[in-house]
């Protein structure tokens, strides 16, 4: 058996991560974090309430929550020296800096986040990064990265910092403050994704959907997103703010992709989100707007790893701000589902207005608020699509802003 891995949330080391003789992983409550938060809290996870003794399945499904999926997955083996399927050895290389608080060190190391430090890198070093971002690269001894960080999806992406208009590497546990995906090649069919990313996040700022900032990034022969990280604040009491995405919040192992998609299954769902958003006395009202302006821009990919909770240190849950969402209704294709159901619907051409405020009925909203809900995110973002400064998007296509002003229309 391999050394137990102590997590650190919240500047408190929460529980131990271990393996069994069998393989499977086990995870225990230190007694800092019951003294702490009552027992019965979820703080880690919906799935994973201090003080009981978590399924090893959950705890596993929660750890690959963290890591990268597909090829960047198996890159991130490659460069640990590890199988891509072994959970633990792989949250061991990567787990200093993962989506939300989670820190992931040797048993008895000190949360690494006040030594981290962040090394300024140059446009020509922050280029090349996102070059070769699905590409291994060897690691030290021990397979361990002196970057440790991890970020789910399949992406191309790298984690950084920025701050006075300088892009900066995030070294031995530093906090990352921004995200850059990579975007595709000029050719693609699918190479504005970058572009109307950033235009749905503007409109979901304006509508107060989201706190995410966004840019384009180009260089000679590569082109990225930079999305700043909702769940930091390096000006708060805790640099790391707590997350986690729905498939890890109900317990969905999505090694398999495709399982984060619901397309008439029964899970995930967006009732399955209101729930986890009910289970600590959070309000689903935020969810059904967010559903709403997905739906009206044309979001097709807002499945179970792109809704997210926050977590926060006094046990309370919040749905997180609006992120990976873009235009795609543009894009010519004959397959055309929505990620999760809308009202028992996915084919994007079946589902209306009407269905969105059927679906936030299912989840036990009053007719009338649900109604409400819709209805004003309809009126919101007719008058945003207004007031944008399009210019400011030029990657975004006539066609693109055509779509989401028709759809914007149709449900009015």
């Amino acid at each position: 058996m391999r050394d137990p891995l102590d997590i650190w949330i919240y500047g408190t080391r929460i529980a131990t991560l271990s393996e069994a003789y069998d393989g499977r992983l086990a995870l225990s409550w230190t007694d800092e974090s019951q003294e702490r938060w009552p027992e019965g809290t979820r703080l880690l996870s919906a799935k994973l309430t201090i003080g009981d003794v978590p399924v090893p399945a959950l705890v596993k499904n929660y750890l690959d929550g963290l890591l990268p999926e597909g090829n960047a997955r198996t890159n991130h083996a490659m460069s640990a020296g590890v199988p891509p399927d072994d959970s633990f050895a792989m949250i061991r290389s990567y787990g200093r800096d993962t989506t939300g608080a989670a820190i992931f060190v040797t048993e008895g190391a000190d949360d690494p986040t006040a030594k981290g430090r962040y090394v300024p890198l140059t446009q020509d070093q922050l280029a090349d990064r996102i070059r070769h971002a699905d590409e291994h690269a060897p690691a030290g001894a021990f397979g361990t990265t002196v970057e440790s960080v991890s970020l789910p999806g399949m992406v191309p992406k790298i984690a950084a910092h920025h701050e006075d208009g300088i892009w900066f590497a995030c070294k031995d546990g530093a906090p990352s403050t921004w995200i850059i995906k990579r975007g595709g090649p000029a050719e693609s069919a699918i190479a504005d994704v970058v572009d109307t990313e950033v235009a749905s996040l503007t409109l979901a700022r304006m509508l107060g959907l989201t706190s995410v900032d966004a840019k384009v990034l180009e260089f000679e022969d590569v082109r990225a997103i930079a999305v700043s990280r909702y769940d930091r604040d390096l000006d708060g009491p805790h640099p790391r703010i707590h997350q986690e995405d729905l498939a890890q919040a109900i317990g969905l192992n999505t090694l398999d992709p495709n399982r984060k998609f619901q397309w008439g299954s029964r899970l995930p769902s967006l009732r399955h989100a209101a729930d986890v958003i009910r289970l600590d006395g959070g309000n689903p009202d935020d969810l059904l707007r967010l559903a709403t302006f997905s739906h009206l821009i044309g979001n097709t990919d807002m499945h179970a790893k792109n809704i997210s909770f926050i977590r926060r240190v006094d046990g309370s849950v919040t749905l997180s701000p609006a992120y990976d969402i873009s235009m795609h209704l543009h894009h010519r294709r004959d397959n055309r589902r929505f990620a999760l159901d809308v009202n028992g619907k996915f084919v994007v051409s079946d589902v209306t207005a009407d269905d969105l405020v059927a679906e936030g009925r299912s989840w036990g909203l009053p007719e009338r608020r649900a109604r409400l809900v819709v209805d004003t995110i309809v009126a919101d973002l007719a008058e945003a699509l207004a007031d944008i400064d399009r210019s400011a998007h030029p990657g975004v296509s006539a066609e693109a802003w055509a779509v989401v002003d028709e759809r914007v229309a149709a449900a009015s």
